[in-house]
């Protein structure tokens, strides 16, 4: 069903840029202006400087922030700051990364995917995006004519069929391997050879992807290049570089691939909203008080939700565990209705905030401060949600319906800088 393909991607040169973790840089939705600074201190040739723009203040949404990073980006290529390789080649990568006291190990392969409307459903989204960002996304393939940083995106492999390919491709040397101050590890491999490209390409015509992470610069893609085919039909021409996107593919069962849990907060809802707010819960929920740190109180959700509809709600007062009613389930909710976010915002918030609910409504991945500030009654209430789980979004998501926004947060966002792909000329 999807159409992957191998490219000549461009590369930082570590005889330039020195150590290769040192210009790695988080996607740009991840990015503050105080890591972006942080980030630049860190290496003059670190690739926030193309991914985030060049030129205006931060956070100005203007194409015209994109016009010094074109000069860089010419410029680095110039003097050969990157460099392209020569051979068509797909791109392993394998990160090493703690999470609490494990080590994890995810692998995903960095190759182009031709670009479709969702509706071939060739390529399924899972949740919806805004306008401004997207527009961003292109003002910056316009001006550099490139991908910087790759779509985070999961197949199915249920009969192992790459994990069969891939320990031979990490049994030789890596094109480099290389550890950041956090003891995260990247290490990529070229993969040149082409029979082995063939079984790749073969494996993915038959299964579809799914978008995890990356759905406005996808969308920003294909906006790209229907704006090509307008200008030339001779555009649609498969060889060339602007009909696909680059992607790094994760397989669902990659013991690596982490979800972490996306979380609500509410704030300046007016008193007798937030009163009526409260008793929708109690009305759907069973509540019970939940004790102790804010780890304890994640740990809780996590462990308890595994076999059971439940959040924590956090305010001034405390935290409580809540567990959905099965009796409050109604038939009509469908397949969402294993969203524990939806039942959130489609059931509890939606009726009572209409329209405004996104003016209170803000989502946060760092449970500690969440539950600082609700406690401390800078927000005024938050509700912490355990990951989803990736069989409901596989059923959901294949289904061919979206889940809320922020409903799934994939740990840790995958390191830009690792291949660029140039979208002009031919593949």
């Amino acid at each position: 069903m999807a159409e992957v393909s191998p490219f000549r991607g461009w590369r930082f040169s570590p005889e330039k840029v020195g150590d290769m973790a040192s210009v790695l840089c988080p996607p740009y939705d991840m990015i503050d202006e105080d890591t972006q600074k942080a980030l630049k201190a860190q290496n003059p040739y670190n690739v926030i400087h193309l991914e985030a723009g060049e030129g205006l203040d931060w956070n100005s949404s203007a194409k015209e922030q994109y016009t010094a990073t074109s000069d860089l980006f010419d410029r680095w290529r110039a003097d050969g700051v990157l460099q392209q390789d020569s051979e068509l080649s797909y791109y392993l990568m394998r990160h090493s990364f703690p999470l609490g006291d494990k080590n994890m190990v995810r692998i995903g392969l960095i190759a182009l995917v031709w670009l479709e409307d969702y509706e071939t459903r060739e390529v399924l989204p899972h949740e919806f995006t805004q306008a401004p960002a997207i527009q961003d996304r292109v003002w910056l393939m316009e001006s550099l004519s490139a991908n910087i940083s790759p779509i985070m995106s999961i197949y199915r492999d249920a009969e192992g069929e790459l994990d069969r390919i891939y320990p031979q491709i990490m049994n030789g040397t890596p094109e480099f391997n290389s550890t950041d101050d956090s003891g995260s590890i990247t290490a990529l491999w070229r993969i040149s050879e082409p029979n082995v490209q063939n079984q790749i390409s073969k494996f993915f015509a038959s299964r579809p992807i799914y978008l995890a992470d990356g759905h406005h610069r996808y969308e920003a893609a294909r906006q790209y290049q229907l704006d090509r085919h307008a200008e030339d039909p001779g555009n649609k021409s498969a060889n060339l570089a602007h009909n696909f996107v680059m992607m790094t593919l994760i397989a669902f069962d990659d013991p690596g691939l982490v979800v972490l849990g996306y979380h609500r907060t509410l704030n300046n809802v007016p008193e007798d909203k937030l009163a009526k707010i409260k008793a929708k819960l109690n009305q759907l929920f069973d509540s019970e008080p939940a004790n102790g740190t804010s780890n304890d109180v994640i740990d809780q959700v996590g462990r308890l939700g595994v076999d059971r509809r439940l959040m924590a709600s956090v305010d001034s007062g405390g935290a409580k565990m809540l567990t959905l009613k099965e009796s409050a389930i109604k038939p009509d909710w469908g397949p969402l209705s294993a969203s524990e976010a939806w039942v959130l915002e489609e059931q509890v918030l939606k009726p009572e905030l209409g329209d405004a609910t996104l003016e209170h409504l803000d989502f946060m991945h760092d449970h500690e401060k969440a539950v600082e500030q609700a406690k401390s009654g800078e927000l005024q209430m938050v509700f912490l949600l355990k990951p989803f789980p990736l069989d409901a979004f596989e059923s959901i998501v294949g289904g061919g319906q979206r889940l809320p926004r922020k409903s799934t947060f994939f740990y840790p966002k995958l390191p830009t800088g690792l291949v660029i792909n140039r979208i002009d000329g031919e593949l």
